[in-house]
């Protein structure tokens, strides 16, 4: 009996964690629709963005024309290596 106890609560325990990180996944993914970072100044940028770049089939976000500028003169400076890696 103690057995079947500590099983039904366990099984309650972990469906109530798994439905909860699915809305934290559901959630960060509509910010990450909505939000993006600047890659020249790092700065968060809202939708939609005043200032955007495409460059290899990625588009760029940016908080001001001197960072679209800066970033439209040499995009690889500011990409990261795991964004070059998405992008090739």
């Amino acid at each position: 009996m103690k057995t079947i106890l500590i099983i039904c609560i366990f099984a309650i325990g972990f469906g109530s964690f798994y439905n909860s990180n699915a809305k934290e996944i559901k959630w960060q993914s509509v910010l990450s629709d909505s939000i993006k970072v600047d890659p020249v100044c790092k700065m968060k940028v809202k939708s939609p963005a005043k200032y955007t770049s495409i460059y290899q089939k990625m588009e760029y976000w940016f908080c001001a024309k001197g960072c679209q500028l800066k970033f439209d003169k040499n995009p690889n400076a500011f990409l990261t290596n795991k964004e070059s890696q998405k992008e090739n």
